[in-house]
């Protein structure tokens, strides 16, 4: 593991990341719920369908993504979050019932608790939002993660404004755009918050956790300003009603997606541990996700509705929940083996593999890949939903279990080597 480059004595407490990871698997169980009960998952802008989609998207991926950056702001980027404590619990519990109120609004039809998520959603991330572009402007790191990051946290600022819009404007009966600002909140809290910031995060974990070579100073380099490019031509395309220029977007978006996951791929197949590992393979699955997203987009125009849905569905699940579920299995134990040894325990810190037990890992990970299966069937075959639904239960109740086992090593041997 290579370590050298990290601002470890910065880190913030370990309270503060676990607190998101240990809670976001259970809006995995609330969506599955929904989607084993929901009416009329036929149609994408249902309320089942909204709902159970802004429980993974809100609920699961963002609880992640914003306990991982508080960590990898002070630890990669060098410049820890103002108040770190204070922003910690002013964007975790107002985002947690941000997002039930929002489940809550689409499923009951609730002007009332789509008007507290708009402004329970608009505390979370305003907080976090603002307490990372503090920590960035501080930083004097620069490198190409910081460079991610700043595009990732820009494309979020937009992408919140703009589902508030849309939640407030659905609630009180607006006379909005709806189906173009939905496009553009999609493109920019998907292309935009969620790959930059995989994109930024993967500069370091890769070769940190999976020992691979760095990757390619121009791709490093070239790709967030790129990427950051597609999104705004897209932004463009919509304004101005151009279908060749949205094309155009999209193209140049997935070309670079491609690119991304292909150099990914080709760095994993060079690393210097040859061992089978659960965590790269899930790093694996979510690059292949990609690849095929990617295909599915550019199959869009011969079946518009099937494969765009196929691609958001193999983007969600199969790219950013496989690179999430792969990041927190190497994450957490790292968390808790540092801050074991950085409280003064020299003997008896338990191994990484020893905190979560690697067999779970590969049986995630299967589960995993036949719940993207199950969501891709779905599409051709209704009653596949059972399945679907079945399995992202069952992933978090895995992960949470995981995650439960490896808080209480931790408890365990703080308390052991106190005795």
């Amino acid at each position: 593991m290579k370590t050298a480059s990290l601002s470890t004595e910065q880190a913030p407490p370990i309270s503060v990341p676990l607190r998101f990871f240990a809670i976001a698997p259970l809006f995995l169980l609330l969506a599955a719920w929904i989607l084993a009960w929901g009416d009329d998952l036929s149609n994408p802008h249902s309320p089942a369908l909204l709902a159970a989609t802004h429980c993974i998207t809100l609920g699961f991926m963002a609880l992640v993504m914003l306990g991982a950056v508080q960590q990898i702001l002070p630890v990669v980027i060098g410049s820890p979050m103002p108040a770190q404590r204070w922003v910690a619990w002013f964007s975790f519990l107002p985002l947690i019932v941000g997002t039930l109120s929002l489940a809550g609004g689409f499923l009951l039809h609730e002007p009332a608790l789509l008007n507290l998520a708009c402004w329970l959603l608009g505390l979370a991330f305003l907080t976090f939002i603002a307490a990372s572009l503090i920590s960035l402007s501080r930083a004097t790191a620069q490198n190409a993660s910081k460079n991610a990051l700043w595009l990732a946290i820009s494309a979020l600022t937009l992408a919140v404004t703009l589902g508030s819009l849309l939640a407030h404007g659905y609630a009180n009966g607006l006379p909005l755009n709806y189906p173009q600002l939905a496009l553009a909140h999609i493109a920019l809290a998907l292309g935009g918050w969620v790959t930059m910031l995989i994109v930024g995060v993967s500069f370091q974990v890769v070769p940190m956790f999976q020992l691979t070579p760095n990757y390619p100073k121009w791709l490093s380099a070239g790709l967030p300003p790129a990427l950051c490019a597609a999104l705004l031509l897209f932004l463009c395309s919509r304004l101005l009603e151009s279908a060749p220029l949205g094309y155009l977007a999209e193209a140049l978006f997935w070309l670079l997606a491609v690119s991304f996951a292909t150099i990914t791929l080709k760095l994993q197949s060079q690393r210097r541990r040859r061992v089978a590992d659960a965590t790269l393979s899930f790093f694996r699955l979510g690059m292949i996700s990609l690849l095929l997203a990617a295909l599915f987009s550019l199959l869009a125009p011969f079946s518009p509705e099937l494969f765009k849905m196929s691609a958001v569905v193999t983007f969600i699940l199969g790219f950013a929940l496989s690179v999430i579920h792969g990041m927190l299995y190497k994450i957490i134990p790292f968390l808790i083996w540092f801050h074991l040894f950085r409280g003064g325990i020299k003997k008896g810190v338990p191994n990484m593999k020893e905190i979560i037990p690697e067999a779970w890992m590969w049986r995630h990970l299967w589960l995993h890949f036949l719940t993207l299966l199950a969501a891709l069937m779905t599409l051709y075959w209704k009653a596949a939903v059972w399945l679907l639904a079945t399995g992202l239960a069952l992933q978090g109740i895995l992960l949470c279990f995981a995650i439960v086992t490896a808080i209480t090593v931790y408890r365990r041997t703080l308390t052991g080597m106190e005795k």
